[in-house]
């Protein structure tokens, strides 16, 4: 394999794994606050009484689940062993924007900017 197609597809994969990440966790966000919003009625209703949960039920489908999903991160550690330098790469950027979220000084505000600073400052004074 030549160098520079090796390059071009960590390149590649890295950015696109990161874009597709960032979008993902903005996505999550949105879906997790729209999942709490319909959720909060049916709490309130359960805590007034209006009707009753079945706990056994709801302990068999979080175990299917569970099970489902170990079965899944099987076929997925099958997936990574023959992906290559591309897909690899595309992981590696998938968990960097799903984690970091591109963040940089310029969106932070600036109450964290310089603050072992500010506080040298103000110990001086």
């Amino acid at each position: 394999m030549d160098v520079s197609v090796a390059v071009a597809q960590v390149v590649g994969g890295f950015a696109l794994g990161a874009i597709i990440g960032y979008i993902l966790r903005a996505l999550g966000k949105v879906a997790l606050i729209a999942m709490g919003l319909a959720l909060l009625p049916l709490v309130v209703f359960w805590h007034l009484g209006v009707f009753t949960v079945n706990w056994a039920v709801v302990s068999k489908l979080v175990g299917d689940f569970v099970m489902w999903i170990s079965g899944q991160a099987e076929s997925i550690e099958e997936g990574l062993a023959g992906a290559g330098v591309f897909g690899l790469s595309a992981l590696t950027g998938f968990v960097f924007g799903l984690l970091s979220g591109f963040r940089h000084t310029i969106t932070q505000p600036d109450s964290t900017r310089f603050v072992r600073a500010k506080r040298f400052v103000r110990e001086k004074a």
